[in-house]
């Protein structure tokens, strides 16, 4: 990571979180069940780290902060989620 990264680490924490709670939301809203394990991807973490960001990263900066906001995001999500019954 670049010298602003350990700053950028938590605003990455942060997007991960989020992003799991409005995903437990989304469920819960809609009366489902949060069962199993995390269902986002790299991919979509890469893309609310840009979001949020609101400016252009290194390629290697993104990717360690999508690593970041995708380990959040599953840790939130597990702290909440029921074990798959079928695992």
């Amino acid at each position: 990571m670049t010298a602003e990264g350990p700053g950028l680490e938590g605003i990455a924490t942060a997007i991960g979180a989020a992003w799991a709670h409005e995903m437990v939301h989304a469920l819960r809203s809609q009366e489902r069940e949060v069962i199993g394990a995390w269902p986002g991807t790299i991919s979509e973490a890469k893309m609310r780290v840009l979001v949020h960001l609101n400016h252009l990263l290194d390629l290697d900066v993104l990717a360690d902060l999508a690593r970041v906001a995708t380990v959040a995001a599953r840790r939130e999500w597990l702290s909440v989620a029921e074990r798959d019954p079928e695992i």
